[in-house]
């Protein structure tokens, strides 16, 4: 997890950002590249969109910066409710 300053740094700049015209998946991959967890994400995406937590994880499971994890998320997802169903 990021630490409260560097959140609050981060959505004034995104803000900024959105406000210029940058997508939010480009908003998205720059939280990324500076550390920013999933959860991280989820955070930001609600407090910078106003979505619900559902809509939050949606957006940033189909979001390109986090591709590389979506495989395995929805792998894991599926062995759970497999697991569940047996």
């Amino acid at each position: 997890m990021i630490d409260a300053t560097g959140y609050e740094r981060f959505l004034a700049e995104a803000r900024a950002s959105l406000a210029a015209g940058a997508g939010l998946d480009e908003v998205l991959a720059v939280l990324r590249r500076r550390g920013f967890s999933p959860v991280d994400s989820i955070r930001a995406v609600r407090a910078l969109t106003g979505v619900s937590l559902a809509e939050g994880k949606e957006i940033v499971h189909v979001s390109p910066a986090w591709a590389d994890t979506r495989e395995r998320a929805d792998e894991l997802h599926r062995s759970l409710e497999e697991g569940l169903t047996d």
